[in-house]
């Protein structure tokens, strides 16, 4: 299956706030009943963390699923999260309340306006199928110089399989139009575990590795 270059609905400057807000439930929804926090929380807390990155938030509900956990853990951990649509930050900001420990920032995954090793991990969750290949290897690069421990990386899998999966969602789940659209094309966007290798390494990370996790997503961390 070949990736698809194409635009999201939900990237476009002058997308509806409110159909922006539904379509940011919809993969809230998702990521809640198939599983798409288990395996950033599972990364995460393998490791001793207390200062974490999350980029390209969305409506930061895998910061707030991360709080709740680190919480449930007796474990202590303060986010940034960061999104370059003030759109999106302000559903976001709005579905955070005032948590104390989880703070926003408008910003570039490109340039992040951040020191080298200003985290100890740096995580992006359905971001990196937005960039085309050049732009998700300047992505990954600044997620590695950020991490003092490691950038994670979560995604869809590009795959048939996968594909009618977000087809189905797309046409018997989600009302929003944004989500009909953009559900499906996010799989063609997608990488393989093979193509995210690849791409990390051109971004320089040590050793990269990657482990598939249910309903289609692939997780990226580097070990060296």
């Amino acid at each position: 299956m070949r990736r698809v270059i194409a635009s999201e609905l939900m990237d476009a400057p002058d997308t509806d706030p409110a159909l922006l807000a539904g379509n940011l439930a919809d993969i809230e929804f998702a990521n809640r009943r198939f599983g798409g926090y288990r395996p950033v929380v599972r990364s995460v807390f393998e490791h001793d963390a207390a200062w974490l990155l999350d980029v390209c938030c969305g409506s930061a509900d895998v910061p707030r699923e991360l709080l709740r956990e680190a919480r449930a853990r007796g474990r202590r951990l303060e986010i940034v999260a960061l999104d370059a649509s003030d759109a999106v930050l302000a559903v976001a900001r709005e579905r955070a309340g005032d948590d104390p420990l989880l703070r926003f920032v408008r910003g570039d995954a490109r340039m992040l306006p951040f020191p080298d090793a200003a985290f100890d991990i740096a995580t992006c969750t359905l971001g990196l199928h937005h960039f085309d290949d050049d732009a998700a290897v300047d992505v990954l690069r600044e997620l590695r110089r950020v991490a003092r421990l490691t950038p994670i990386v979560c995604d869809l899998e590009r795959s048939p399989l996968a594909y009618v999966g977000a087809s189905l969602f797309a046409t018997f789940i989600a009302k929003n139009p944004l989500t009909k659209h953009d559900g499906p094309l996010s799989v063609r966007r997608a990488y393989s575990a093979r193509e995210l290798l690849s791409l990390a390494g051109a971004a320089g990370w040590g050793s990269p590795q990657v482990r598939r996790s249910a309903y289609f997503r692939l997780v990226l961390n580097d070990r060296g």
